[in-house]
């Protein structure tokens, strides 16, 4: 069965911007998240692994 274009959504933003994200959220912490910011690692994380899965090309 072929993928439709649902199966891959586009992401909203791309793997750098998450990624200078997740940089700038450490690098203000400290390497030391508090709660709030352990929370929106997460976001950031489940954010990543999205933009991840939607830049996967599957095999023919």
């Amino acid at each position: 069965m072929s993928p439709t274009p649902d199966d891959h959504p586009v992401p909203e933003r791309s793997l750098a911007d998450i990624n200078a994200d997740i940089r700038r959220l450490f690098a203000r912490a400290e390497g030391r998240l508090s709660d709030a910011e352990r929370i929106r690692h997460a976001t950031l994380l489940g954010e990543w692994a999205s933009a991840i899965r939607a830049s996967v090309v599957p095999a023919a």
